[in-house]
């Protein structure tokens, strides 16, 4: 089950372990008072190999200039 966060006037932040067809809470428990419901930031991270470092090249080098343009021969501006 999830843990959503929720904010108290009174208490602070909390968290509580709901079911996701569950309805958000309304008054916090502990008080009674009206609570806020919390958007909060995903509890995990991608790390390692095979994610996005990883699976895309780096953009290739930038050709030096000509002397007839100032631009590099691999940017869209010298191709015009």
């Amino acid at each position: 089950m999830p843990i959503y966060e929720y904010d108290c006037p009174k208490c602070g932040r909390f968290d509580v372990i709901q079911k996701m067809s569950a309805p958000a809470l309304e008054t916090h428990e502990a008080c009674g008072s009206r609570v806020t419901k919390l958007i909060s930031a995903g509890a995990f991270a991608f790390k390692g190999s095979g994610f996005h470092q990883t699976d895309y090249k780096a953009a290739p080098a930038c050709e030096k200039a000509s002397a007839s343009s100032p631009a590099c021969a691999s940017c869209p501006s010298a191709r015009t």
